[in-house]
């Protein structure tokens, strides 16, 4: 016993004869492509973060009696940010590129995934569990879109979306609440929601039908609506190297309060090492002033999901 206090006090000496070392604050963020938690370290108040990932799947049938075909898929994702942050102001800046292809059988090469997202936050903060915010979201995508169950004269696919258009723009001013470390939501009373359509193609398809493109009058290229936010955010780890990611984002317009815009992101994130991880994802969108052309052919309203897993391998760049 007298032997094991001796070494344990010598102990204590030299820890405490070491010279003190600069602390580096470390900020836990979300990939909202990959889904991957990842630790952003920064040396000051800014920081700065790139996360670049490639994923994939194949699938190969010969001779197989259980039916199906062979399908191959690849996905590209960067996750960009540029923070800052002291004892009173944070100013978060985040850019989430997405890109994804697809082939089965004799089937042309589709696109899976296409989204470009910039977010931005800034907030004051008033205590360790509350802050006002305010916020700003943008959101596109890449290239064309298209429904390849529906063919135009000349037996190619209908054209249903491309670069902004449509594009999405949401703005708020509010108070965050942070009740404990994994949840986060913010209740934002002074919001809009702006939608535009920037492609004539698009533009002209909704004069053509008449219905408009995207909830928007026929011929209208933009429209802007105010209304108030609720954003909630879920990071807990459920087991070692185990994550699950929930985002929540509603938007009440004034106009019609019962007429919400509902986003719900959902990942299961496990890390497999430092380069590869497995990422379960399910999206749920709604929005009843876009129509949407259903499975049984007719058009109207309706609940957009998307269920992915995803094989990513990774590399990283950061302060």
């Amino acid at each position: 016993m007298r032997r094991l206090l001796t070494l344990a006090a010598l102990a204590v000496l030299i820890i405490g004869s070491q010279p003190m070392r600069a602390q580096v604050d470390a900020k836990l963020t979300v990939d909202s492509l990959s889904r991957i938690p990842t630790t952003k370290k920064s040396e000051g108040p800014w920081s700065w973060y790139t996360k670049w990932g490639v994923g994939f799947t194949t699938v190969q049938l010969t001779n197989w009696t259980g039916g199906g075909q062979d399908a191959i898929s690849v996905g590209l994702n960067c996750l960009a940010s540029y923070d800052y942050s002291d004892s009173v102001w944070m100013w978060d800046n985040e850019l989430q590129l997405g890109y994804g292809l697809v082939k089965q059988g004799d089937q042309a090469i589709q696109k899976s995934d296409d989204r470009i997202i910039y977010s931005m936050r800034g907030s004051h903060a008033t205590s360790d569990w509350y802050r006002f915010t305010g916020f700003l979201d943008l959101r596109s995508q890449f290239v064309d879109g298209f429904n390849y169950n529906v063919v135009d004269s000349s037996n190619n696919p209908k054209l249903i979306s491309s670069l902004f258009a449509p594009g999405f723009l949401t703005a708020a001013l509010g108070a965050e609440l942070r009740p404990i470390k994994e949840v986060r939501v913010l209740i934002a009373p002074i919001s809009s929601r702006s939608t535009f359509v920037f492609d004539d193609r698009i533009v002209e398809q909704g004069v053509i039908s008449g219905e408009g493109a995207f909830g928007l009058a026929p011929g209208v290229r933009s429209r802007t609506a105010l209304g108030a936010v609720v954003n909630a955010s879920v990071d807990w780890e459920m087991f070692t190297n185990v994550t699950l990611r929930t985002r929540f984002n509603g938007f009440m317009p004034y106009e019609t309060p019962d007429l919400w815009v509902v986003t719900l992101e959902n990942a299961v994130m496990m890390k497999v090492n430092n380069w590869l991880n497995i990422t379960w994802l399910l999206d749920v969108f709604y929005d009843d002033r876009i129509p949407v052309l259903r499975k049984d052919g007719t058009t109207g309203p309706a609940t957009q999901l998307r269920n992915q897993v995803m094989f990513n391998i990774n590399w990283n760049l950061g302060s």
